[in-house]
C-alpha cells in the first residue's frame, strides 16, 4: 500500500491517464465493429458466435496472469509488455482483409478470429497484473471512489472512440463504392491499436509495491479463496450472469445488421451515449460503494442491465432505449474488483481476480458458442431480417439475465466492503 502522501494522487491521475488513453483504442475497435467488419467479408452467424465468443475462450488462460510477474520481474514490465503484445496482435486484423491475400474467405475470417482472440489474451492477462497492483496502493475505504473515477475516464475515452468510429464509418461508408467499403474497418483497427501504443505511457509513474508483496502462493492455495460461502455465491452470481450473457448474445449483434438494417453510425453513436452516461454516474457510483457496501450497488445495476434484450423487442426505438438503459452497467463495473477480492490488500488480491475472470470469461465463451443454436432455434435464418422474429429471443434473455440477481440476495455474512 501506498505509504506516502502525495504519491496515491500521482498514481490515482497515471491510472487515469492510462484508463482514458487506452479506451479511446478501445472504442475505435469494438466488438460491433469487428462483427461488421466480418460481416462484411461475409461471415454468417456462427463466425459472429466465434467472434464474441472466442476471446473468451482464450481468455481462461489469464487464469495464470499473476504467476506472469515471475518473467516479467515486476507489475510495470508484466503490465506494459502485456498491453504492448496485445496492440500487436490488433495491428495484424487489416490482413485479414486484403484482397488476394488468403485462399478463401473461411481462411481469412479463420485469421480474423485469431488475432481478436490473442488480442484479447494479453490484454486479459495485462488487466489482472495491473488490476491487482493497484488494489494494493489503495486503502480499502477509498477503493469505491478510486475504481469509480477510474471507471469515469474509461467511459469518457470509450465514448470519443465510438462517436470517432460511428462518424468514420458513416462518412467512408458513403465515399466508397459497396465492395470498397470493408477498408474503413482495418483502418479504424490500426488507429485504435496506435492509441493503445500511446496508453502504456504512463503507466511509468505508477510506484511499485514493495517487493514482499509481489510473492505469490500456490495455485492450489490460490483456490482456497473460493471455498468461503461468501466467494462461492458471488462465483455462482458471475458464473449465472456470464452464461445468460453467452447464451443470448449472436443476435444482439445480428440484430442491428440484419434485423434493423443499420449502418454502423447508430450502434456507434448508442454506444458513445452509453459510455457518456457510465462516465456521469461511476463516480457517484464508488461513493454508494465506500458507504453502503458494494452489494446494494451490484443489484440495483443488474436489475437494470437486465432489462435491456426487453426493450430490444420494440423496433429501433427499443433498441435506442435498451442501450441507453445499460449507462447501468457502471454500477457493476465499478463493484466488480472490489467484490471479488472481498478486503484483501496485498499481493493475494491478484489470484482471486485471475481465477474469477478466467471462469466467468470461459463460461461466457463457452455459453456463446452455444448461443449460436439458441439463437437459430429461436430465430430461423430465413427470418433474420424480420424484427418481428425476434421477440421471444429477447423476452428469455431478460428473464435469464435478471435470475442472475438470486445469488447476490442470497449471499451470506457481510465484511467490511459489503455492508
Amino acid at each position: 500500500m501506498i505509504k506516502r502522501s502525495g504519491e496515491l494522487p500521482e498514481a490515482s491521475q497515471a491510472a487515469n491517464e492510462n484508463a482514458g488513453i487506452w479506451a479511446i483504442g478501445n472504442g475505435l475497435v469494438s466488438t460491433t465493429l469487428v462483427t461488421y467488419f466480418a460481416q462484411s467479408l461475409g461471415a454468417q452467424s456462427g463466425i459472429v458466435s466465434w467472434i464474441v465468443a472466442a476471446p473468451k475462450l482464450v481468455g481462461v488462460l489469464r487464469w495464470f496472469a499473476p504467476y506472469l510477474l515471475k518473467l516479467g520481474g515486476s507489475y510495470r514490465t508484466t503490465s506494459i509488455t502485456a498491453f504492448l503484445l496485445s496492440t500487436l496482435f490488433l495491428l495484424l486484423l487489416p490482413l485479414c482483409a486484403i484482397p488476394g491475400l488468403w485462399p478463401s474467405t473461411n481462411m481469412a475470417l479463420t485469421a480474423l478470429v485469431f488475432c481478436w482472440c490473442f488480442y484479447h489474451l494479453a490484454e486479459y492477462c495485462g488487466f489482472v497484473v495491473f488490476i491487482a497492483w493497484l488494489i494494493q496502493l489503495v486503502p480499502n475505504p477509498l477503493r469505491g471512489r478510486f475504481f469509480g473515477l477510474r471507471e469515469r475516464w474509461l467511459t469518457a475515452g470509450k465514448l470519443s472512440g465510438y462517436l470517432f468510429a460511428g462518424l468514420l464509418a458513416a462518412t467512408l461508408r458513403d465515399a466508397f463504392a459497396v465492395d470498397l467499403r470493408w477498408i474503413t474497418y482495418p483502418f479504424l483497427a490500426i488507429y485504435g491499436a496506435m492509441v493503445m501504443v500511446a496508453s502504456v505511457i504512463p503507466i511509468a509513474r505508477i510506484p511499485e509495491p514493495p517487493p514482499q508483496s509481489q510473492i505469490h502462493s500456490s495455485f492450489l492455495e490460490d483456490l482456497k479463496h473460493w471455498r468461503n460461502p461468501r466467494a462461492y455465491w458471488f462465483l455462482l452470481y458471475g458464473t449465472w450472469f456470464s452464461a445468460a450473457n453467452g447464451l443470448f448474445s449472436t443476435l444482439l449483434y445480428v440484430y442491428p445488421y440484419r434485423g434493423l438494417n443499420i449502418s454502423l453510425l447508430l450502434p456507434m453513436v448508442l454506444m458513445a451515449a452509453m459510455q457518456l452516461g457510465q462516465s456521469i454516474i461511476s463516480r457517484p457510483a464508488g461513493v454508494a460503494i465506500d458507504r453502503f457496501g458494494w452489494r446494494p450497488v451490484m443489484i440495483c445495476g443488474q436489475v437494470l442491465v437486465a432489462l435491456g434484450p426487453y426493450l430490444f423487442r420494440f423496433g429501433t426505438a427499443g433498441y435506442v432505449a435498451g442501450n441507453l438503459i445499460w449507462i447501468a452497467y457502471a454500477l457493476i463495473n465499478v463493484a466488480l474488483p472490489i467484490a471479488v477480492v472481498d478486503g484483501r490488500r496485498d499481493a493475494s488480491a491478484g489470484p482471486p481476480l485471475a481465477l474469477y475472470f478466467a471462469w466467468t470469461g470461459l463460461v461466457y465463451g463457452l455459453t456463446a458458442l452455444a448461443g449460436w443454436s439458441v439463437a437459430n432455434f429461436f430465430v430461423a435464418s430465413k427470418l433474420l431480417n424480420d424484427p418481428a422474429a425476434y421477440g421471444t429471443y429477447f423476452l428469455v434473455a431478460t428473464v435469464a439475465r435478471l435470475s442472475a440477481v438470486l445469488p447476490l440476495l442470497l449471499l451470506p455474512a457481510e465484511s467490511r466492503t459489503d455492508k
